[in-house]
């Protein structure tokens, strides 16, 4: 019963530590997806804002590479 007994608490201190995982992953991908919309707004002069500028040289060569 002892052995049962300390089994059943590692199975549950690893079931903890996997929950808190999950929702650290959770957050960090929430915190990419945020930085991610953000990059393409624009700041109060209208500019914009992020690495816009390459985005059609990047898919010309995606159209050559698929041919």
């Amino acid at each position: 019963m002892l052995a049962l007994r300390w089994l059943l608490m590692l199975v549950g201190a690893v079931v903890l530590g996997s929950a808190a995982a999950l929702v650290s992953y959770d957050i960090y991908l929430a915190e990419q997806l945020r930085r991610l919309l953000s990059r393409n707004k624009t700041d109060e002069s209208d500019a914009e804002v992020g690495g816009l500028g390459r985005q059609p040289q990047v898919r010309k060569e995606m159209r050559t590479a698929i041919r």
